[in-house]
Order: structure tokens, then sequence, then C-alpha cells
């Protein structure tokens, strides 16, 4: 009995590990972050896609 439950405590372990593995992979961008500017008045982040050269540009402004 006792074997049984720790096995099945392993491979939920192991099954909830691969899950949090998996969704960590598919969720990355492979991005770089060229600018990244604070100030009083707000502030302005430039990020760069490694994969494709393509340039997102932030700006949050403080109110």
């Amino acid at each position: 009995m006792k074997k049984k439950i720790r096995m099945s405590l392993i491979h939920a372990g192991a099954l909830m590990l691969m899950s949090t593995v998996a969704l960590t992979l598919v969720g990355c961008d492979n991005k770089e972050k060229v600018l990244d500017v604070e100030t009083p008045g707000g502030e302005i982040e430039i990020e760069r896609n490694r994969d494709t050269g393509a340039v997102d540009v932030e700006v949050d402004k403080k109110e």
C-alpha cells in the first residue's frame, strides 16, 4: 500500500515538473532589451526580436 502511494506521488511530481518545463519553453520569446529608460514622467522600453529583427517600443506615461 505504501509503495503504491509513493509511486503515485513520484509520478504526479514528475508530471508536474514536465508540465512546468513545457509551459515555460512554449512562452519564451527570443528578445533582447535594447533600451530601457525610466524618467519621472514615464518609461520607455525597446526590445528587438533576435529571430526576426522586429523592434517593439513600449511607452508608459506616469500620471
